[in-house]
C-alpha cells in the first residue's frame, strides 16, 4: 500500500485519485446543514481567472468549428428569502463534446468552454455553450488499477459545473446534470445528486438541433449553517 501510494505521488496521479475516491464524501459532509442550492464536486479541471463575458447571453470561448450541440443555459442566483442577487458572479466551466477539458488536454484552446458571467438587476444570467458529453475519467495507470480492484466502473455522467459568489452569502460551487443520462446512478465519483438535474429541451426551428435547459440557483447567507 506504501509502494502504491508512493508511485501515485511520483506519476502525479493524486489529485485525480483522491477527486474520484473522496471529493464527494468531504462535499456531503462539509454542506450538510447549509440551506439553499446543494454543492457539488469541484473536480480536477477548475482553473481560475476565465475571461468576463459580456453581453445578455454571452457565449464562453469555443473552436469557430466546436463540435455538439448548441446549448443555451440560463436561470436566476437568488438568497434563501427569494431576493434576486445583483451582481453574482457564476464562474463556468465544461468538457467538451469529446469529454475533455481545455489546458488538460492537448490541443484545445485555453480558455475554451471556460467563462465568467454576472447576473442582471433581477438576479438573472445566460450563456450559450455546447451540450458537454458524458466520459470516463483518466485512465491513468494507477486509479485504473484502484478502480479495477473496486470494482468501479469510470463514467461521469455530463454536466456543468459553476461557481456561483454573491456580496454576503457563502460561495457555491456545484454541478448541474442532465435528465436521461445513462450515467446518472452510476457516477463513479457519485456526485449526481438528485436535484442537480434538469431538463434538456430542443430549441424550436433551430437550425442545429439546439437545446437549451434553465436552472435557478440558492445561495445561502454567509452567517448560516
Amino acid at each position: 500500500a506504501v509502494s502504491y501510494i508512493r508511485n501515485v505521488v511520483q506519476d502525479g496521479e493524486l489529485e485525480l485519485l483522491t477527486a474520484v475516491l473522496f471529493e464527494a464524501t468531504v462535499d456531503e459532509a462539509s454542506i450538510d446543514s447549509i440551506d439553499g442550492t446543494a454543492s457539488n464536486v469541484e473536480g480536477p479541471f477548475y482553473v481560475g481567472g476565465a475571461p468576463m463575458l459580456d453581453g445578455a447571453t454571452p457565449a464562453l470561448p469555443m473552436r469557430a468549428d466546436e463540435p455538439g450541440k448548441q446549448l443555451t443555459f440560463s436561470g436566476t442566483v437568488r438568497s434563501t428569502d427569494g431576493r434576486p442577487l445583483v451582481s453574482a458572479l457564476v464562474d463556468v466551466w465544461q468538457a467538451d463534446d469529446a469529454g475533455l477539458y481545455s489546458q488538460f488536454a492537448p490541443g484545445i484552446p485555453e480558455w475554451n468552454l471556460r467563462g465568467r458571467v454576472r447576473t442582471d438587476e433581477e438576479g438573472r444570467f445566460a450563456f450559450r455553450s455546447v451540450v458537454p458529453a458524458p466520459y470516463d475519467i483518466p485512465g491513468l495507470p494507477h486509479t485504473a488499477r484502484l478502480l479495477d480492484v473496486l470494482g468501479l466502473e469510470p463514467h461521469r455522467p455530463a454536466h456543468v459545473h459553476l461557481k456561483i459568489a454573491a456580496a454576503g452569502h457563502r460561495d457555491l460551487t456545484t454541478q448541474v446534470y442532465f435528465a436521461g443520462d445513462p450515467w446518472l446512478e452510476h457516477d463513479v465519483v457519485g456526485a449526481a445528486k438528485p436535484s442537480l438535474v434538469t431538463e434538456l429541451r430542443d430549441v424550436p426551428g433551430a437550425e442545429r438541433s439546439d437545446r437549451a435547459c434553465t436552472f435557478d440557483f440558492v445561495l445561502a447567507p454567509a452567517d448560516s449553517g
